[in-house]
């Protein structure tokens, strides 16, 4: 029978709980790696797994729990938490992850206990672990969409192929810059911040493609996040993943419609967070950053001064060099890209200032059966540019609609 001084004693130990909320995807891939090292998958030298507990062998099925791999070879329980014993720097630890419904929503926590001592350290261990398990999961070194699933009010990751686009199908005279960027990447360490600003049809969002499929070719573990107005998702939360999945590039196309600025009253809030994240995500290292507005002013100049980029680049009209080489790669037609070398035709592009996109919306237009046999005549190729501008000219002149690559 235990005795009442010795019991008196136990309830005075100085024990304490850190907590460290995380997000669905990173909640799932911390059970994951802990099952992992459990079932002798994988090993770690930064700390030693004792013993986990409440769970269900893989290849057992128990209805309703059931446990196994997804495709990315995650391991996947639906049991609603675990509950493990760690050693870490000499120190034992009680690790439990585990979930509860709160007045927003369900929140998922890595709970961490233990004796407070000299080398008391569970934030510490926390990190290692959510780091660890990052790099061991499916998602690691992948381009992710982020994807607000409102259905189940959680954020999931969608993985999307490397884009078949490289720097050499970008029109610009000028490349120095985006091939410093993906210098920088290669490189690693210090980030870099770039801004594109241009109309619709400019070529921003092509860039971009082609910047990522440019890095993963040189740096394989860089993850990749692709994020848009559309993906219900806080820059806030966007940068939160970004620091734990570095080396990482986060490309945000529209980053206006996300923040906004200052006299966009219903944005106020979300631009305050946005210049806190974006300020504590500069001082990081391996992080970089690409996004896109329409339009200058429509971003608030805190979040474009310098500092919180390191350039602006501005996506303009297609010179008129470019023409004939972006025919040829849209049509794989040398009789008509060599048509487009005709002065007359040059010289009224060039008037009209048009993108890019346009030219692209162009070839499509003259691959209509109608133009089977006048598509090589100069005549009938600048009768279609005059119809197609007129038939847009409002819209381009708004800004209100832009010419999307096909």
């Amino acid at each position: 029978m235990r005795k009442i001084g010795r019991f008196r004693q136990n309830l005075t130990l100085p024990i304490s709980s850190f907590i460290r909320m995380v997000n669905y995807e990173i909640y799932q891939s911390i059970k994951s790696y802990l099952l992992k090292i459990h079932m002798g998958l994988v090993s770690t030298d930064s700390f030693e797994l004792v013993d986990l507990f409440s769970f269900t062998q893989p290849g057992i099925f128990s209805l309703p729990n059931i446990m196994g791999f997804d495709l990315f070879e995650n391991v996947m329980s639906s049991e609603p938490s675990i509950l493990g014993v760690i050693r870490f720097r000499r120190e034992r630890y009680f690790i439990s992850c585990t979930s509860f419904e709160d007045r927003v929503g369900k929140i998922y926590c890595l709970v961490i206990s233990g004796e407070i001592t000299g080398d008391f350290r569970p934030a510490d261990l926390a990190e290692t672990i959510l780091k660890e398990a990052v790099l061991n999961s499916g998602y690691s070194g992948k381009i992710l969409r982020l994807v607000y699933d409102s259905a189940n009010d959680k954020l999931t990751f969608k993985i999307i192929p490397p884009p078949d686009i490289t720097l050499e199908d970008i029109y610009l005279i000028d490349k120095t810059d985006l091939e410093d960027f993906v210098d920088s990447v290669r490189i690693g360490g210090s980030s870099l911040r770039y801004l594109f600003i241009g109309e619709p049809g400019t070529g921003k969002t092509d860039t971009i493609r082609a910047i990522i499929s440019e890095c993963k070719k040189i740096r394989e573990n860089l993850t990749i996040f692709v994020v848009d107005a559309g993906c219900g998702v806080s820059l806030e939360v966007v940068f939160e993943f970004a620091e734990i999945f570095r080396p990482v590039l986060v490309c945000i196309d529209d980053i206006d419609l996300l923040v906004g600025s200052r006299d966009r009253t219903l944005k106020r809030d979300e631009l305050s967070t946005a210049l806190q994240a974006l300020d504590g995500f500069i001082t990081k290292d391996n992080i970089f950053l690409i996004a896109t507005t329409n339009d200058r002013y429509l971003v608030d100049f805190a979040l474009r001064r310098p500092g919180r980029f390191d350039l602006i680049i501005e996506f303009g009209c297609l010179e008129a060099e470019f023409y004939s080489t972006l025919v040829m790669r849209e049509s794989r037609d040398d009789r008509l890209a060599e048509v487009f070398k005709d002065e007359r035709i040059l010289k009224r592009l060039s008037s009209l200032k048009v993108t890019g996109a346009f030219l692209v919306t162009l070839v499509k237009y003259l691959s209509r059966e109608r133009f089977r046999n006048i598509r090589y005549e100069p005549e009938a190729v600048l009768s279609a540019i005059n119809r197609l501008y007129g038939s847009f000219k409002s819209e381009i002149k708004h800004d209100k609609v832009g010419f999307q690559n096909s």
